[in-house]
């Protein structure tokens, strides 16, 4: 799952974040520049290593727990400054991703 394709038009927007996160995953400054290119970065590693060996990357005994703790440490960025990124859903992305991959984001 990529970070830009995740909000659900189904989701409420009574506050305008849905627009204030696109825009800085799209037109990132300051702090969001890195979280968003760390964050898309990492998703594209498990999707470039999925078409590359048709595997998870959860799958692979070498990469796979080396992936899954730089999904861990990027929930940590999130407490630090992230612009108008929405943390909730960069949680969401994280926590899923390392879901779908085999891995507790809690036990991490």
């Amino acid at each position: 799952m990529k970070p830009y394709d995740y909000i659900s038009e189904t989701m409420p927007d009574s506050s305008g974040w849905k627009e204030r996160h696109s825009d800085a995953l799209w037109s990132p400054r300051q702090h969001e520049q890195p979280i968003a290119n760390l964050l898309r970065a990492w998703c594209d590693y498990a999707e470039v290593h999925k078409r590359a060996y048709h595997s998870k990357i959860g799958e692979d005994g070498v990469l796979g727990e080396p992936w899954a703790q730089i999904g861990s440490n990027l929930l940590r960025l999130l407490n630090g400054a992230t612009g108008r990124l929405d943390c909730g859903t960069l949680d969401s992305i994280i926590r899923d991703n390392l879901m779908e991959q085999g891995f507790n984001p809690d036990n991490m």
